[in-house]
């Protein structure tokens, strides 16, 4: 957006006419932005004609130039649509980290008309809508300007972008998997490759565990398939430690298997480092 460029958002509780809102309780923001952030989000409630105007302010956990300014940068993962794992991670932690997260999960509920915290839940909630459309591509987050509550927004995106239950996502993230091999990397290249790809993974299934017995079985059988997995990749370099992990019971976990891997890995290059010293330079 260009500088200056002025967006409202408003928690409607009746129709709007045109070019102008007429509401007899609502809330709005003025959102002001500036080189493509918000910089300032004005709050207007109009109650029987008369007009009470503040600034919302967030609260900001960390010191330096930002306590001097207001900033709405939540995250540098902006919603692009095909990010949305990566955005929605970091948007939780970021909102978590200003104690809000309760608007996302519903944990903290609006106060019946007339609660004297009505107030204060709204000025938080459409700071937190503000927080959320900010942190999303302009095309992207024009859709939900008008929802009603952060959650509202939240879950919408969720149910747009996100690819829980997705069979293509599933199968593109299997086969990645089942390709992927150390080659020339480094064992902590390679590790890492996996692991995030597991993330993703266990992001696209949304499993309910009515036994958590049952829960804790499965998640031990799938740890092993995975360190059977992230084994069976290594390079032939290391057959004999790969072979020591596989002898032990119980199996490793996927951590400690890596862990003796690397430091494998580590002994080598000493060893090599010494067995081939740097020819000495003659003055």
């Amino acid at each position: 957006m260009e500088t200056g460029a002025l967006v409202i958002l408003s928690l409607v509780f009746h129709h709007c006419n045109k070019e102008h809102l007429r509401v007899n309780e609502s809330l709005e923001l003025q959102v002001n932005y500036g080189n493509g952030n918000i910089v300032e989000v004005k709050s207007i409630i109009e109650n029987n004609g008369s007009t009470l105007g503040g600034t919302l302010r967030p609260t900001v956990a960390y010191g330096g130039d930002h306590l001097s300014q207001l900033s709405f940068q939540l995250t540098s993962h902006k919603l692009t649509g095909k990010n949305y794992l990566e955005w929605a991670q970091s948007v939780k932690l970021a909102i978590d980290g200003r104690g809000k997260l309760g608007h996302l999960t519903r944990d903290v509920r609006q106060p019946a008309t007339g609660d004297p915290s009505l107030s204060v839940w709204r000025s938080e909630n459409s700071l937190i809508i503000a927080w959320l459309i900010n942190s999303m591509e302009p095309t992207i987050g024009k859709p939900y300007l008008f929802l009603p509550t952060a959650k509202d927004v939240w879950e919408a995106v969720r149910e747009t972008y996100s690819d829980v239950e997705n069979s293509s996502q599933i199968f593109d993230l299997k086969t990645k998997l089942w390709k992927s091999k150390q080659g020339e990397r480094e064992v902590t290249v390679y590790y890492n490759e996996i692991v995030s790809l597991w993330q993703e993974l266990d992001q696209c299934y949304n499993d309910e565990w009515v036994c958590p017995s049952d829960c804790v079985k499965i998640m031990k059988k799938e740890e092993c398939d995975r360190v059977y997995l992230f084994l069976a990749g290594l390079n032939r370099d290391f057959d004999e430690v790969r072979s020591r992990i596989l002898g032990k019971k119980p199996l490793p976990s996927l951590r400690e298997a890596f862990s003796e891997i690397r430091r494998e890995e580590t002994r080598r290059k000493v060893m090599l480092t010494n067995l081939n010293p740097k020819p000495a330079v003659d003055v």
